[in-house]
């Protein structure tokens, strides 16, 4: 069966369309668009939204629902750490992929197209998740476009094994490189040796960064210096940044404007970073969500996105971007009109962008856009809508 889809709103131009899909592709996008055989229904979608899917740029697959399996008593970041070094050592491929393809399946069914997970690569782990992620996205590329980054998490300075694992992961054909320069006595150190990797790969960077809510821990003036002494303009990422919103907002814009000039993307990761972060104030106890509004009244890229899912860091998470938005808007106190439309857009076409996926609706391409049961992005966020995505067997049906 082949569909056309009457008024469907395209919210990032402003516009009510027809969609042709044919054998599974975008055939035409126009206006009042017409069957000219019987194999076609005809579909009025009544503005409802349309978009190419939403964009999840920052997540850890290989950690995902590990916290079913060993609760973090503490709750705290250092405890999850731990629980993950011991949960390695005995952590097999199976077991990656079968936990893995158990959010990818989540994902896909709440709307996510378009992912970006950080692989841990180490001595204990060696490169058995990369090798199941590797895999999954090979399995999974006809509905997901899947980005592995290949992470340190406990560290490269002091151990040659996973600083090997790490050039290994590239060498197999990883998409981007990752840091954790917090974890290291020599955060330059460690910086240095991933810009080194990229270089060497001619792979972009994404780097955990000030995850804490220490406000003299601000390694991104570092990361943003070497990335303009690097030549590496636009094509680093850093995640978390959580110190930037333990300072006042005079004495971090110096820092602000150089994540500019360096054209940084800020990654915020609302759901970890509110369980996680605050917890050792006796009062007033902060948030530890980036300040997004800051970052995005001065023009720079800032995206949402699920990172932990049900494991050591995080016991919640429904690989729900929707759903992010929503605690995203409550922590970063973005209620009003102005603040959901860009918060939607923070899932979807700044990310899309951003991260370097083809987020874009064309003709000739494989119809794996989602549509959603709302009118405005506003609707979609605060009713938790519906979303119905188009399959391979030419099914629409909603989550």
């Amino acid at each position: 069966m082949n569909y056309i889809l009457k008024n469907g709103y395209f919210p990032f131009t402003d516009e009510i369309k027809d969609i042709y899909i044919k054998d599974g592709l975008v055939e035409k996008i126009g206006d009042d668009l017409e069957s000219t055989t019987l194999d076609v229904k005809v579909v009025d979608l009544k503005n409802r939204i349309i978009i190419n899917g939403f964009v999840d740029g920052h997540m850890h697959l290989d950690k995902a629902l590990i916290g079913e399996k060993v609760m973090n008593k503490s709750g705290t970041l250092f405890e999850a750490i731990e629980i993950m070094s011991r949960y390695k050592s005995n952590m097999t491929k199976e077991d990656v992929k079968a936990r893995s393809r158990k959010i990818l399946d989540l994902a896909y069914k709440n709307g996510t197209r378009f992912l970006r997970t950080h692989i841990d690569v180490d001595h204990k782990i060696q490169l058995k998740s990369i090798e199941a992620l590797l895999e999954l996205r090979e399995e999974y590329k006809e509905v997901l476009d899947i980005q592995i980054v290949a992470f340190p998490q406990d560290g490269i300075n002091q151990n040659s094994k996973s600083q090997f694992y790490l050039e290994e992961a590239l060498k197999m054909g990883v998409d981007l490189v990752g840091g954790i320069p917090a974890i290291e006595e020599d955060p330059i150190k460690h910086m240095n040796i991933i810009f080194d990797l990229a270089m060497k790969y001619d792979v972009d960077i994404d780097m955990h960064i000030d995850e804490t809510d220490d406000p003299k821990s601000l390694i991104i003036k570092d990361l943003g210096e070497m990335t303009i002494a690097n030549g590496y303009i636009g094509r680093v990422t850093a995640g978390h940044c959580c110190s930037l919103a333990a300072n006042e907002r005079e004495d971090i814009l110096p820092i602000i404007n150089l994540i500019k000039r360096a054209k940084i993307n800020i990654i915020s990761l609302p759901s970890t970073n509110l369980y996680l972060q605050g917890r050792g104030d006796k009062k007033n106890i902060r948030r530890g969500i980036t300040p997004v509004k800051y970052l995005i009244e001065e023009g720079i890229p800032v995206i949402i996105a699920s990172d932990n899912i049900r494991d050591p860091f995080n016991p919640f998470g429904n690989a729900n971007l929707l759903e992010e938005v929503l605690i995203a808007a409550h922590g970063c106190h973005m209620g009003g009109e102005e603040d959901l439309n860009k918060l939607f857009d923070m899932v979807s076409i700044i990310s899309g962008e951003s991260l370097g996926f083809g987020y874009e609706i064309k003709e000739g391409k494989k119809a794996n856009f989602i549509v959603l049961d709302a009118v405005t992005k506003v609707d979609s966020i605060i009713r938790q809508a519906n979303i119905f995505g188009y399959f391979a067997e030419n099914i629409f049906r909603t989550n």
